[in-house]
């Protein structure tokens, strides 16, 4: 691809780099979030389903996202330029996913989402590994910072359009997300190959980062894990919570706080609502990135993480029956606070080791599938067979057990290592 002749070149040439890499960043999670703000109620209008099939939907896409993440992981390394990889995927999305609202079978729609979801499984880890090829490693982390800030700020934005132009048109965000998938394209067509860009690491640089770094190589693959619950519970309450969120509009049962009686705004355009929601778990979500670009307090620490996991936890219990829109928002926001947290932890380890990084940046965004697949399919079957509240309040339990496993890992991986531990290392 290299640095792009043409219009493209001369549209963002006075753009440094990273800079572009921002607005690709925000510009794709801007698309792909109006396509699933408005899928689940997509799927209750246009398609007549409830909550098992949104969460079989999200469960189908997390499946492909994560299995072509974890193919793909096998033969990244070998690309000549990585970012060729992240083009094709944003074609897929915009080819599959501009064709879902023509139809209206349960099976050519999660047809569709599966590939056009798949086809981004090519972009995201492209994109982290062409930021985290700095060799400098706290410039690293701000560009990393920059990044992840750019695009969470993306999906906490794209909800409040989404959610308006779905209520005029369920098309419109459909539309929106194939528009902005080939600006993207345009964007990325622009920039150097990442050599030109960054360089390669020296040996002195490798020499004198090798203690943090082997840091980062023992506390991976818990951070992989506390990624996967992370974003098992953010898309859970992306795909299955709108359920409950339709249901208590219908009902005149939403309120404001604990109120008797609702005011007529709670009665009304339930995606609106789910948008608000929303928007404040990817804003959060965007605070945390921009706190842990610039500052060193949380590397190597795991009791924070599992902390902030706990937290999350419990907020799911109390999304289980809670009718309040500023509590489900607060929840919102504790589930935010662990899905940043928890994935700029894992994709700053991924990327510490720089001729590995491509590889395991697609193993994250893989894991980052898996969450999602095992939480919309877990919680859709259980909503489906026990009542959707029953799965929420059994949450803080598989989180218990998670942490136990996450634990266990550190310990693993720290004696495999069989060096003194670097916890709270400042490097």
């Amino acid at each position: 691809m290299g640095s792009a002749p043409g219009n493209t070149k001369y549209l963002f040439g006075m753009l440094k780099p990273h800079h572009k890499m921002y607005i690709a960043g925000f510009l794709t999670d801007f698309a792909i979030m109006s396509y699933l703000v408005a899928m689940p109620f997509f799927v209750f209008r246009q398609l007549g389903g409830g909550a098992a099939m949104s969460g079989t939907f999200g469960a189908a896409q997390g499946a492909a996202y994560a299995l072509v993440c974890l193919t793909s992981s096998r033969f990244v390394l070998r690309a000549k330029n990585g970012l060729n990889w992240a083009v094709t995927g944003l074609l897929l999305n915009t080819l599959f996913i501009g064709l879902v609202p023509f139809f209206r079978s349960f099976w050519v729609c999660g047809f569709l989402g599966m590939v056009g979801i798949g086809g981004l499984a090519l972009v995201w880890p492209a994109l982290h590994s062409y930021v985290g090829g700095e060799p400098d490693r706290d410039l690293r982390s701000r560009r990393m910072s920059g990044f992840n800030l750019a695009w969470s700020l993306g999906f906490a934005l794209s909800p409040l359009l989404a959610g308006r132009l779905f209520e005029i048109d369920y098309r419109l965000p459909f539309v929106v997300t194939c528009v902005l998938n080939v600006t993207v394209v345009l964007v990325l067509r622009s920039l150097p190959h990442e050599h030109d860009h960054h360089g390669r690491e020296t040996a002195e640089a490798l020499e004198f980062h090798a203690e943090a770094d082997r840091a980062s190589e023992r506390f991976l693959y818990s951070a992989w894990l506390a990624t996967l619950m992370g974003n098992f519970l953010a898309q859970v309450a992306r795909t299955v919570f709108p359920r409950r969120v339709e249901d208590l509009v219908a009902a005149g049962e939403l309120r404001l706080l604990w109120e008797s009686a609702p005011s007529p705004e709670l009665m009304e355009r339930a995606v609106e609502k789910f948008s608000v929601l929303v928007f404040s778990l990817s804003l959060v979500s965007a605070i945390v990135f921009l706190v842990m670009g610039h500052t060193r307090f949380w590397r190597h620490r795991p009791g924070i993480l599992f902390g902030i996991q706990a937290s999350a936890a419990l907020a799911f219990y109390v999304l289980g029956s809670t009718q309040s829109l500023v509590v489900m928002a607060f929840c919102f926001v504790l589930v935010g606070l662990n899905a940043g947290f928890s994935f700029f932890s894992s994709v700053y380890y991924s990327v510490s080791n720089w001729q590995l990084k491509h590889r395991r940046t697609a193993i994250n965004e893989g894991v980052v599938g898996l969450g999602g697949f095992t939480g919309c399919l877990l919680f859709g079957y259980l909503a489906k067979s026990y009542g959707l509240s029953m799965p929420f309040h059994y949450t803080p339990l598989m989180m218990g057990a998670a942490l136990v496993a996450e634990g266990a890992l550190l310990r693993l991986r720290k004696s495999v290592a069989g060096g003194r531990s670097t916890v709270g290392s400042s490097q």
